[in-house]
Order: structure tokens, then C-alpha cells, then sequence
């Protein structure tokens, strides 16, 4: 009974220097609703969706002003308004 008392004690004071380091260790990064294990890759992903928002941005503004009968120049001006609207509405949220 000693020998197991004994052993479990020392089990226990093993594993409990080993239990802040273990939860530093699972420090996890959220972007957009995603969960990250590093900063680079919620990094890489909020650059992914500020390019992306700015190319769907562009291409629908594009084609709108096209389609609602805007010129070459016009169409493109409006096609860079939408771009910058949507890189910003890409890199709303932070890590």
C-alpha cells in the first residue's frame, strides 16, 4: 500500500511541470472563423483572402459598370474602386 501511494505521487509531481508547457505549446491563432496552430498560417490565409477580395471585387465592378452600359475607362475605374473595396473587406479581421 505504501509502495503505491508512493508511486502515485510521484506520478503526479512528474506531470505537473509538464502541464504549462504543454498548454503554451496549443496557443491557437483565429482568423475569418478558422483556427490556426501558427501565426504564418493564419498570416498566409488573411493575405489569400485580401487577394481574393480584391480579384472578385474588380471582376464583379467590372462587369456591372460594363453591363449597366459604362465606356472602357469608366469600366475600369469602377473595377479599381471594387478591388480596393474588396482587399479591405478581405482584411477586416486580425489573427
Amino acid at each position: 500500500m505504501r509502495i503505491t501511494s508512493t508511486l502515485l505521487i510521484a506520478a503526479i509531481a512528474a506531470t505537473l511541470p509538464a502541464l504549462p508547457a504543454e498548454a503554451r505549446s496549443k496557443t491557437r491563432y483565429e482568423y475569418n472563423g478558422r483556427t490556426y496552430n501558427s501565426y504564418q498560417q493564419c498570416a498566409a490565409a488573411k493575405k489569400k483572402h485580401k487577394r481574393d477580395g480584391a480579384l472578385a471585387g474588380a471582376a464583379i465592378a467590372g462587369v456591372g459598370a460594363a453591363l449597366l452600359g459604362g465606356n472602357l475607362g469608366e469600366s475600369a475605374l469602377i473595377a479599381g474602386g471594387g478591388a480596393v473595396v474588396g482587399h479591405e473587406i478581405g482584411a477586416k479581421k486580425r489573427c
